[in-house]
């Protein structure tokens, strides 16, 4: 969909002082009556009023946001792209069909015949427009998954995304990913986003220094970025060695500094299945039965390492999960993680030797929704990880370095996470949750 925002003289002056690409990146937040904003939108900004010329002088992204009262919502628009100068609407309305001419005198959401005859316009008056809004187009309407580079990219979204909310940080900077061009290069997730990537002196130096040791540099796909909050600071990394149609798949590792806790999440994709394609599901590969002692491996390392007794309680104690996520073929819309099911290592062995579990219709062994009766969802293995209920408990960092090689050397990207500093307790995330209610 296609909206119009017109604004204030206040708003105008915040924009004509963002100089910078990023910043316009960023962009704002535009409080006013607009209830309609109830999904993502390609976004006119318009400008000029005040002075009787009003003309696009923006096209960028818009989202609704939180309410801002009765009637009032914050409408949150990104991505912006300056137009210099400004199209006229008079000129606009000059490229637009009789009937639809109209639609450059009003604001908000149009509707989406009208939408498309405006952007028709724009292009139609400033053809350099049309690559800038065609962008726009694929990220509020979906992208499309077509290969390995972009069906990576993806994963490597979702596993960052993933850190983020594990580590109880906002993780809607995702969206701001640029997935890259079907058959270009690769690029790390993190690369993609827009702003000024923090350094690792941001980090307590020996940790920046022990994470960066154990990344190591000879990956020619690195980046890695730093997010903060409080007194809490997530350093992220998104590694691979190979290019995209030699990786295999991601791993997520994510590391609790002050819990000396870990966790390793390993991505299997599952495919459409059954009459119709209509189910979802997971067919074992060659490689799973090499993955699964792996992990088998890394368990009995951490359960060697583990306090004697234990200082912390955990319903799992063992670190090792694989997610079967869907194979998508467009991604999902904005900062949403891709739907699946976790399970442990050990969960899925048992799976596997118990007859009519993970089967499917013909008989094949089958991860799918329809054949595993219980497994967790991204709420509910996020918080279990938040709340402690999961993880290594003592000398996590003792085999992290390995997992990390290990990783890398089985052909697999990585997303590492680091959080470093106190936990919120569980009552006071539960409290954030409700949005500061103590009810």
């Amino acid at each position: 969909m296609v909206a119009i925002l017109r604004c204030t003289p206040g708003e105008v002056k915040f924009l004509d002082s963002r100089k910078r690409q990023e910043q316009l990146d960023a962009g704002w937040e535009s409080v006013g009556e607009r209830s309609e904003w109830t999904s993502r939108h390609v976004v006119l900004v318009v400008t000029g009023q005040e002075r009787g010329r009003p003309g696009v002088e923006y096209v960028g992204q818009a989202r609704s946001g939180r309410s801002a009262g009765t009637f009032r919502r914050v409408v949150e628009v990104t991505q912006l792209h300056r137009i210099v100068p400004p199209v006229p609407m008079e000129a606009l309305s000059d490229q637009l069909p009789l009937r639809h001419r109209d639609a450059v005198d009003r604001s908000g959401v149009l509707t989406k015949r009208s939408g498309e005859e405006l952007l028709n316009g724009l292009t139609t008056c400033r053809a350099d427009l049309a690559a800038v809004i065609a962008r726009l187009q694929e990220r509020v309407g979906g992208i499309r998954i077509l290969g390995r580079v972009r069906a990576l990219f993806l994963e490597q979204r979702d596993a960052t995304g993933l850190a983020l909310q594990l580590g109880g940080f906002d993780r809607s900077i995702i969206e701001e990913a640029e997935f890259p061009e079907e058959g270009g290069g690769q690029i790390p997730v993190l690369a993609t986003l827009p702003g000024h990537p923090a350094h690792e002196d941001h980090l307590v130096a020996h940790d920046a220094q022990r994470f960066s040791d154990w990344i190591g540099n000879d990956a020619e796909y690195l980046a890695t970025r730093v997010f903060r909050k409080g007194d809490q600071q997530l350093f992220i990394a998104n590694v691979n060695r190979l290019p995209a149609e030699e990786t295999l798949g991601i791993d997520l590792i994510y590391h609790h500094v002050n819990r000396d806790s870990f966790i390793l999440v390993q991505y299997k994709k599952m495919g459409q299945v059954g009459a119709g394609r209509s189910e979802w599901g997971y067919r074992p590969d060659g490689d799973l039965d090499d993955q699964l002692k792996r992990m088998r491996e890394v368990e009995d390392a951490c359960t060697r390492l583990e306090q004697d007794p234990p200082t912390d309680y955990r319903f799992v104690h063992q670190p090792c999960w694989i997610k079967f996520c869907k194979s998508e073929q467009v991604a999902p819309k904005g900062d949403a993680l891709i739907g699946g099911m976790y399970l442990t290592r050990e969960h899925v062995e048992w799976l596997r030797g118990r007859p009519g579990l993970a089967v499917g219709p013909k008989g094949g062994e089958l991860f799918g929704y329809h054949t595993v009766p219980r497994y967790l969802d991204n709420t509910t293995f996020t918080q279990l990880v938040q709340d402690g209920w999961i993880g290594t408990r003592g000398r996590a960092s003792d085999i992290i370095q390995a997992q990390i090689k290990a990783s890398l050397d089985g052909s697999r990207a990585l997303v590492f996470a680091g959080l470093i500093g106190d936990d919120m307790t569980q009552a006071e995330r539960t409290r954030e949750r409700r949005g500061g209610s103590g009810s």
